[in-house]
């Protein structure tokens, strides 16, 4: 019937596609394979794959499937056989049920093994998993060491940029540094305190054992930081996420408070204004038209009220509005090249448009005449801004020397001012614009892409113009988010293991520098060492031993059994 009525309409019947579980189609396979084996019912490919209710397509894919990348053959054919997929079935499922829901730990892995039903090979015992995952811990810290001494003594030395911070949980501060190109953790550990002399006591060491130089620190304004950044002989730079926080903290609830207060007292005027029109007027002989003269004045006050409060409303809800755009527009501004038109920018011109932002909010407070401590805030991120200023002025000052050092004639210095870097910078940047923003940047991207294709000078030049360029563009920083997400996973271990002693952080650093990986399949040690390493999971498998098969408890067993004994003969 479906097939008359797409006839008649000339249309096609679109027909859902069916997905079937791994066991059901290794079941399939192998039935189809005795169909067409057997001598004497011999029956044919397209006969065999009619009676299974298969079509034949799907039968063929699913016999010549060879997209399996580093499987050996034998585990190939065991999980094409019904009890491998079925083992493959319930072993994904049970992954995905810990993982999405089950708890962490013991408890976790126990549960894991169970629901796979590996509890039959695999000892499952909390003494079991503890000691092997003891095994484990003693492994990931030797390979780590090992690993980094072995690519530290090849690595070239260089001065790097970190980002600085301390995760605060129990009764001491966590000290966290992280290379913030390469997101490679140097220090992560728990101390007594965090004073400069601490810090510094911790990470000179570290940046030792690395075999690298402290360049530039990105940081919040903590003393303690600026201190030790000083003492080390780098460069503090004020990251432009505190500073934006602070205003937005002086300044968000205050004006959308009183944004809402006006809003709530235009409405009820707005309320006043229809219940009087709504109120009838008692008719008389005399008084009437007095009464709707009365009236009509009351309206008209009301209106008059109404108006004014809207007026009153719009203003707030405008100054809210304008400190918003200010604070967005300033991370606009904080950038080596001006996004708009993709030129260099100067430091004078960087500063002279964070004041004229700076002017807007602080008209705005003082319209909306904001409290003592909402000013302070404001004044604490105005003192961030200047920081960030000066440290424009010091990029801009190492940019110049930089360039001048590649020795470029003044064509190919231009070049590479208004070309290479710009691109190599909008490159880096261009994975962290929201999607409006890479709509409105895009007619850029394209065209400094096509003025470096059409560059007159050789691939080569080029090619090293962008490593400098890329090597430019890594040294300006503004942000250390790298450290607060890292500290917002060491909130959520802590909080997990509801501790972290000092050998399960240590582990934790190890898998985050040299197991966890970008999509382009690199761990951070790779990018910080510039070298590969061994691979930490398939090390973990060659050498720790796993659980052995849990053992009956014979004597366990006795001893139930003759209390039981016992009892019923008391």
């Amino acid at each position: 019937m479906d097939l008359i009525l797409s006839e008649l309409n000339n249309t096609k019947i679109h027909r859902s596609k069916i997905h079937r579980m791994q066991p059901v189609i290794a079941r399939k396979i192998i039935a189809f394979q005795e169909l067409i084996g057997v001598a004497h019912h011999k029956k044919s490919a397209r006969e065999a794959a009619e009676l299974l209710e298969i079509p034949n397509s799907t039968m063929q894919t699913w016999r010549h499937q060879t997209n399996y990348r580093q499987a050996s053959k034998e585990l190939i054919e065991f999980f094409s056989t019904p009890v491998g997929a079925d083992f493959l079935q319930r072993n994904t499922m049970a992954v995905m049920k810990l993982m999405k829901c089950g708890p962490g730990g013991t408890r976790g892995m126990q549960e894991y093994l169970r629901n796979s039903g590996l509890d039959n090979f695999v000892a499952s015992s909390e003494g079991a998993i503890q000691a092997f995952w003891s095994r484990c811990e003693i492994y990931i810290i030797s390979f780590g060491e090992s690993e980094e001494q072995r690519l530290a003594l090849k690595m070239r030395r260089r001065k790097i940029t970190a980002g600085l911070d301390e995760m605060f949980r129990g009764r001491h501060p966590c000290l966290v540094a992280i290379e913030v190109v390469s997101n490679y953790i140097l220090l992560e550990k728990f101390t007594e305190d965090r004073t400069a002399d601490t810090w510094k006591k911790e990470l000179e060491p570290r940046l030792n054992e690395v075999n690298v130089e402290l360049g530039q620190v990105v940081s919040d304004l903590c003393g303690a930081i600026r201190a030790v950044t000083k003492d080390l002989g780098a460069e503090h730079i004020s990251e432009i996420f505190h500073a934006q926080y602070e205003i937005s903290k002086a300044t968000s609830a205050p004006l959308a408070s009183q944004e809402r207060h006006a809003e709530n007292a235009l409405n009820k005027a707005e309320e006043n204004i229809k219940k009087i029109k709504e109120t009838p007027i008692r008719l008389g002989k005399e008084d009437s038209k007095n009464r709707q003269i009365e009236k009509q004045y009351e309206i008209e006050q009301a209106v008059t009220v109404r108006d004014d409060l809207k007026v009153k409303f719009e203003q707030k809800a405008k100054r809210r509005e304008e400190v918003k755009a200010a604070v967005r527009e300033m991370s606009q501004i904080h950038h080596p090249i001006d996004l708009k038109s993709g030129t260099l920018q100067t430091a004078d011109g960087t500063e002279r448009r964070f004041n004229e932002q700076f002017q807007i909010i602080l008209d705005c407070v003082e319209a909306a005449n904001l409290s003592e401590p909402s000013i302070n805030r404001v004044e604490k991120a105005r003192r961030a801004f200047d920081a960030i200023v000066a440290y424009l002025r010091c990029f801009f000052a190492i940019y110049a020397a930089f360039v001048e050092g590649l020795r470029l004639n003044i064509e190919q210095e231009k070049f590479f001012n208004e070309v290479i870097f710009p691109l190599i910078y909008l490159k880096m940047i261009w994975r962290r614009f929201p999607k409006k923003d890479r709509e409105r940047h895009k007619t850029l991207m394209q065209d400094l892409e096509v003025r470096m294709r059409d560059g007159p000078w050789p691939e080569e030049l080029k090619l090293k113009l962008m490593k400098n360029g890329q090597e430019m563009a890594e040294t300006f920083q503004r942000s250390s988010s790298c450290v607060e997400g890292r500290n917002g996973m060491l909130s959520l271990n802590y909080h997990r293991f509801h501790r972290l002693n000092p050998r399960s952080l240590h582990v934790l650093t190890i898998i985050h520098n040299f197991d966890a990986r970008r999509p382009d399949r690199t761990t951070a040690a790779e990018r910080f060492f510039e070298g590969k390493h061994a691979d930490l999971f398939d090390s973990l498998v060659a050498n720790v031993r796993i659980p052995g098969r849990p053992k009956r408890q014979h004597h366990d067993i006795q001893k139930r059994l003759l209390g039981r004994e016992k009892r019923r003969v008391a």
